[in-house]
């Protein structure tokens, strides 16, 4: 591709926009992407969001609602064999559990000549996909001035080991949990305050610059070449409606810190804060504006 068919975007986000269809029949806009770009959004950055949906009332409604929030419409496609994604939401033990169909308009992502300048943010999930997947691979040889931060978010069974070692070797910024963090090491009984050294040779292994690691009520922790912080434990949650995308706007609060070159104290305390006051939503986001500029 000529450089000059690059369309290049400062902060890129890749991956699926769905809806997550809950058990009291809410259906809610959601996908980890997408929520990272709304957050993104709520904080005053532009990011753009590449994606696709179908050609159905929830493509349109997807449309619509990044319209009305002022989120960027030329990386989403239309695929017009494909419906747009939806996943069953359903919660165990306080924690929500997802089935995601499949095939869906997201794993047909296709390249569309577009760059990331400053921010590429991906996770696993849409990677699932051959089509998709040589779409982010394009996307990452176009970027390579870009800081690359992967949000693994695995989802059983669409969690290929193969293509996880593949894509944490040379992130800049890897985010995980304590589950996926065991799932990734075969360690088991982890907890923030023990996960110091073991971060450490997962970075050393895989060429990794920075590690997030989140582990809900114990907090999360920064450790890698931008610096080290803890936020532990969590702050309080006043009212709890439900943990959907606590971890999706801990990555919209890190990388909108990047973008500011805030130390790294500084991005965590506003990373668990914010957190706490997702969980107090239904859902992983709202469209009240004043809800991001509090932070």
């Amino acid at each position: 591709m000529a450089a000059r068919d690059i369309r290049e975007a400062p902060v890129l986000v890749f991956g699926e926009v769905l809806l997550d269809c809950f058990p009291d029949g809410r259906r809610v806009l959601g996908g980890a992407p997408f929520n990272v770009a709304w957050g993104l959004k709520g904080f005053g950055r532009d990011p753009l969001l590449v994606s696709a949906t179908g050609a159905d009332a929830d493509g349109r409604a997807v449309r619509e609602k990044m319209t009305a929030w002022g989120l960027r419409t030329d990386g989403l496609q239309t695929d017009r064999k494909h419906a747009t994604g939806t996943v069953q939401v359903e919660f165990a033990g306080g924690e929500p559990r997802y089935d995601i169909c499949m095939p869906r308009a997201w794993d047909f992502i296709g390249d569309d000549g577009f760059a990331a300048g400053k921010v590429l943010c991906h996770g696993l999930l849409a990677l699932r996909s051959e089509t998709s997947r040589r779409t982010l691979e394009a996307i990452r040889e176009r970027s390579p001035e870009a800081i690359r931060f992967f949000d693994i978010n695995l989802r059983p069974p669409h969690d290929s080991r193969d293509l996880l070692r593949d894509w944490m070797q040379g992130a800049d910024w890897l985010k995980l949990n304590l589950e996926e963090l065991a799932a990734v090491t075969g360690e088991t009984s982890l907890s923030l305050a023990r996960c110091g050294e073991l971060l450490d040779r997962l970075r050393a292994d895989h060429g990794i610059g920075n590690v997030l690691l989140t582990a809900g009520a114990e907090g999360l922790m920064i450790r890698g070449g931008y610096g080290e912080a803890v936020c532990s434990p969590a702050p309080r949650v006043e009212r709890l409606a439900d943990t959907v995308g606590a971890g999706d706007s801990i990555s919209a609060v890190a990388i909108d810190g990047l973008l500011r070159g805030a130390p790294a104290r500084e991005i965590a305390e506003k990373a668990g804060r914010f957190a706490s006051r997702i969980c107090g939503l239904r859902g992983a986001g709202t469209e009240d504006k004043e809800f991001y500029r509090h932070e």
